[in-house]
């Protein structure tokens, strides 16, 4: 069984499918709201990042806590779903 490589992508391709700028890009990474590496988790972070600000208007900070704690739960969630 042969595991393929996560599709990776560059700071233009990222901006050019999500349509956020690539100084936001840069931004939400430096604050550490995205990974150091932009693949398909990368991109969910982005748009669920940009849902966030748009829909609850949040600075950097409260985003980077609300992602922080959604991520949580989601391990939470994992968790009680393996134990079951």
């Amino acid at each position: 069984m042969s595991h393929s490589t996560p599709q990776t992508y560059s700071l233009e391709v990222l901006a050019e499918t999500t349509g956020v700028t690539t100084q936001v890009i840069v931004q939400y990474q430096e604050h550490g709201l995205l990974p150091p590496r932009f693949d398909d988790e990368a991109v969910r972070a982005l748009r669920r990042i940009e849902h966030l600000r748009e829909t609850c208007e949040m600075n950097l900070r409260g985003l980077k806590m609300l992602t922080q704690l959604l991520d949580e739960v989601e391990q939470l969630r994992q968790e009680l779903r393996a134990r079951r």
